[in-house]
């Protein structure tokens, strides 16, 4: 499992929040999206920018679940010792259901996160291939 050091931030900048996020390789999407729990949601107070839609995802195991969605709402941000890459605009998906946050593959692309080895968490940002191997969290 992957675990990076991310920035998110409100649109509007109004907030932001540095937290753990997991490099999930299940989850897909056609857009950037990072999936919060509603404590992160919160603290951010995502509806002073946007009203939630609702939306439906079907997971890899081909559940339906229901989730909110708040379009383009955020940045975010890989944080590590030596750089920051970002911002992307992602839509932010919320469940109360979650207990960590979650980038999908598209914000994992536009973050230039390449993902080197699932099971130690090694990673490399895309200008760093064949230089630097970095360790997940």
């Amino acid at each position: 499992m992957l675990r990076l050091r991310v920035r998110i931030e409100r649109r509007d900048r109004a907030k932001s929040i540095d937290v753990v996020g997991i490099a999930s390789s299940g989850f897909t999407g056609v857009e950037p999206e990072v999936l919060l729990p509603v404590d992160v949601a919160n603290e951010l107070r995502l509806p002073e920018v946007a009203k939630p839609d609702a939306y439906t995802k079907i997971t890899g195991d081909g559940r339906e679940v229901e989730l909110l969605r708040y379009r383009y709402v955020a940045k975010v941000y890989v944080v590590t010792e030596d750089r920051i890459e970002g911002p992307v605009i992602s839509t932010v998906l919320l469940s109360p259901r979650a207990r960590y946050v979650l980038l999908n593959d598209k914000l994992l692309g536009k973050l230039r996160v390449v993902l080197l080895d699932f099971g130690e968490g090694l990673w490399c940002f895309r200008d760093e291939l064949g230089k630097r191997e970095r360790r997940g969290l």
